[in-house]
């Protein structure tokens, strides 16, 4: 029985790297020989997966967008020329990398 859990941990974590859909899981574990009774929770344990690395990425891009915004504004305030290429476009595109993270962690 040990031996067949870690077959299938091994198996999970491939299914989760090649981005598998719930059903092509379920008709894996099927053939595998997991009883019905067991799929829903190695399922729920899959999504936990992918919602965790979303998680994970959509936050990098958060941190990324808001070290952008950080850094228009020192050179705004720093700098005299050149004021819209700090303050609408390196904005700009801080703000859209936010919303990118926030998409990944709600969406």
């Amino acid at each position: 029985m040990a031996g067949q859990r870690l077959n299938i941990q091994e198996k999970a974590k491939l299914w989760f790297e090649q981005d598998f859909t719930e059903e092509r899981i379920r008709t894996e574990l099927s053939a595998l020989g997991v009883e019905e009774r067991y799929l829903p929770e190695m399922l729920k344990e899959i999504k936990r997966l992918r919602q965790s690395k979303n998680m994970t990425s959509g936050l990098i891009f958060i941190l990324i967008g808001a070290f952008t915004c950080l850094m228009s504004c020192v050179v705004t305030i720093v700098s005299e020329s050149n004021m819209d290429f700090t303050l609408y476009g390196l904005t700009s595109v801080g703000i859209i990398i936010v919303f990118i993270g926030l998409y990944k962690i709600f969406g």
